[in-house]
């Protein structure tokens, strides 16, 4: 009799996380656009019209409320479960990483990772690909089951 692989730990990534990075590029392509329409009226020596400003203003709430909804909806469903073999990754497409193909690990933990506690994993296989495990929850746990799992 054959026992269900069930996995020994799960870890799913924050969504949240997902949508700092796109929030903060989207005001940052904002202000570059506002600026450009600025600097255009300002070269023909008018104001520019109080309407401009208003759809500039909905236009970008409009994205990123937008972007909000395509977040929880694209990463919501991103699930890490490690088995006692393996690592399934389901991250659009479900992928299997036996540990045993893992060559190295290596953890990062950036400015945002601090201030919202998430932070990645990357694992270098043996045949040179590298599989991204980003913004994980509880990221130090998981790096230590991935270790000890390695030996």
């Amino acid at each position: 009799m054959k026992y269900l692989d069930v996995p020994k730990y799960r870890v799913r990534p924050r969504p949240e996380r997902f949508l700092v990075d796109k929030v903060l590029i989207l005001i940052g392509l904002g202000i570059l656009l506002y600026l450009g329409i600025y600097v255009n009226y300002y070269l023909l020596a008018t104001d520019i019209p109080m309407y401009w400003n208003w759809l500039f203003i909905i236009g970008i709430i409009l994205l990123i409320v937008m972007e909000l909804i395509v977040c929880y909806v694209k990463y919501g469903n991103y699930v890490y479960e490690f088995h006692e073999h393996k690592i399934v990754i389901n991250d659009g497409n479900v992928r299997d990483v036996n540990y045993s193909d893992i060559h190295s690990t290596a953890y990062g933990v950036n400015i945002l990772d601090r201030l919202l506690k998430t932070g990645s994993i990357v694992l270098t296989l043996k045949d040179g690909k590298k599989v991204k495990m980003r913004y994980l929850d509880n990221p130090n746990q998981a790096y230590m089951y991935i270790q000890k799992s390695m030996k």
